[in-house]
């Protein structure tokens, strides 16, 4: 895995957290080197998320109530829309000891750009406005 020591594709950034560019995470999931933390809120995770096994979902609100459930074993890939959130939960889980922790640099946003697989939840509905074509 090819990890920066400062990000490329976003501007937030707090020393001592490392990232990966989703090419590289991607193929990190693919190969199953890594997990990804999906860090949004619940209603942003079930509108659109990654469907690949190696995902898992914990809210950044709830963060420390759930460390138990996230791996100490596992490389860990923290990701959320633009990277700023994930960055702040990467460096959560590396003061609670995480060894193996990096933001996916760019975020979602920037994974979605480059057509990596996100599957959307969303149901669009249009009202065309088809009245029959007269005036009132």
């Amino acid at each position: 895995m090819k990890i920066t020591d400062k990000p490329t594709l976003q501007e937030f950034h707090i020393p001592g957290v490392r990232h990966i560019s989703p090419e590289n995470a991607y193929a990190a999931l693919q190969k199953g080197e890594a997990i990804i933390l999906d860090v949004r809120e619940d209603d942003e995770f079930k509108t659109e998320n990654i469907p690949l096994d190696n995902v898992i979902h914990h809210p950044m609100s709830v963060i420390l109530d759930r460390l138990a459930h996230i791996p100490r074993d596992k490389y860990i890939i923290t990701a959320c829309p633009g990277g700023v959130r994930s960055t702040k939960v990467a460096n959560l889980l590396m003061e609670q000891g995480y060894p193996n922790v990096v933001n996916l640099d760019g975020g979602l946003t920037t994974w979605k750009s480059l057509g990596l697989p996100l599957k959307s939840n969303v149901l669009f509905s249009f009202n065309l406005g088809c009245g029959g074509g007269t005036k009132p």
